[in-house]
C-alpha cells in the first residue's frame, strides 16, 4: 500500500510548503467562521473547501516550477506580516524587559522591568520621555 503512494507520488510536488500550510489553516478558519455564523447553510463548507481544493492541486501537481514561483512569490508577499507576528511573539516571550515605541520616530525601544518609573532616552531621535515599567 505504502508502494504504491509512493509511485504515486513520484515527479509529485507534495505541498509542504509555506503557501500549502497557509491554505490548510485558512481552509479551517474560514470553514469555523462561516459555521459558525451560517451552521445550517450547507455552502459554507463548500466555501470552506476551496483553499483544501487549492492545496490538494498543488500538492499532487507535476509542474515543480510553477509551484517554486508561487511559494516564493507568497513568501515575498507575506513577508512583512511574518515578521511583525514574529517580533510580537518574541516580545511577549522576553519576561526581562517591556517594549515601548518612541513618540518622536515610532521606533521600539526595549527597556528592562521591574524598575519603576524611569526616564527613556531614544537612541535614534534622543527624544526623552517618562514610562513606567
Amino acid at each position: 500500500m505504502l508502494n504504491k503512494f509512493r509511485q504515486f507520488m513520484y515527479g509529485r510536488y507534495g505541498g509542504n510548503d509555506a503557501l500549502n500550510i497557509f491554505l490548510v489553516i485558512l481552509g479551517a478558519f474560514i470553514t469555523l467562521i462561516l459555521s459558525f455564523f451560517f451552521y445550517r447553510a450547507p455552502f459554507a463548507r463548500l466555501i470552506g473547501l476551496i483553499p483544501y481544493g487549492i492545496a490538494v492541486f498543488r500538492a499532487l501537481s507535476r509542474n515543480y516550477d510553477a509551484r517554486i514561483k508561487e511559494n516564493a512569490r507568497f513568501l515575498e508577499v507575506s513577508a512583512p506580516w511574518r515578521a511583525f507576528i514574529q517580533k510580537k511573539i518574541s516580545q511577549f516571550r522576553d519576561k526581562d524587559h517591556r517594549y515601548y515605541a518612541c513618540p518622536k520616530c515610532h521606533r521600539t525601544l526595549r527597556v528592562p522591568k521591574g524598575r519603576g518609573k524611569i526616564r527613556i532616552s531614544c537612541p535614534h531621535c534622543g527624544k526623552e520621555f517618562t514610562k513606567k515599567t
